[in-house]
């Protein structure tokens, strides 16, 4: 997948409310893997969320992204639809990343957490921010959502806020059916964050 130059990325207009993922590679900094595997890691983290992405609608070249060392932050224009990042991918990342696995050795192997949210974005001289994108990624740390991925064989765990699963899963069944969420309170560095779990193909 060929970079977009940063003068033909989009441009997000401070307050506007888009739709917000962040990701984080699971165990990135691990003994067992070295810096040739983690810079591996990187790069397959960027192809599988922009094929998967585009896959579900959300095209990644009008995305705004951010790197975050072990993770991306994704933000998706306001003028496109967010139905996408809850059906399809979640399944279509998953299958990826699935992919992915079968053919790498062990260090090289992938698993993901991903959180979604809904909120206004501010934009400054130094890049984004905002209490909603803060939020985002103290969900991202929370206990509940990192013990998925310790505690089961899978390769993405995906958290929503509340929001999100009131306005979309709850309203809109036929995108994802609501029982497959697992409500959670969490701290996270003195706030508490409430979100609903998601581990695509577990029963």
């Amino acid at each position: 997948m060929m970079p977009v130059p940063a003068e033909a990325r989009p441009v997000l207009r401070s307050g506007q409310v888009c739709t917000m993922l962040a990701t984080d590679i699971a165990g990135y900094s691990s003994p067992a893997r070295n810096e040739e595997t983690r810079l591996h890691l990187r790069d397959t983290l960027y192809r599988v969320l922009g094929e998967s992405l585009s896959g579900a609608g959300i095209p990644w070249e009008a995305c705004h992204r951010e790197d975050r060392g072990d993770g991306v932050l994704v933000v998706v224009p306001p003028e496109i639809p967010a139905r996408g990042l809850i059906n399809p991918f979640p399944d279509r990342l998953r299958h990826t990343i699935r992919r992915h696995n079968r053919m790498s050795s062990e260090a090289a192997r992938m698993r993901l957490r991903a959180t979604v949210h809904v909120g206004p974005v501010d934009v400054d001289a130094h890049g984004l921010a905002g209490d909603d994108l803060t939020y985002l990624f103290r969900m991202l740390d929370a206990r509940p959502l990192r013990a998925v991925l310790n505690n089961q064989e899978s390769e993405l765990a995906l958290a929503v806020s509340g929001y999100v699963y009131q306005t979309m899963i709850l309203r809109h069944p036929s995108l994802a059916d609501p029982a497959q969420f697992t409500p959670f309170r969490s701290r996270v560095k003195r706030a508490t964050i409430n979100g609903w779990l998601y581990t695509p193909g577990r029963d």
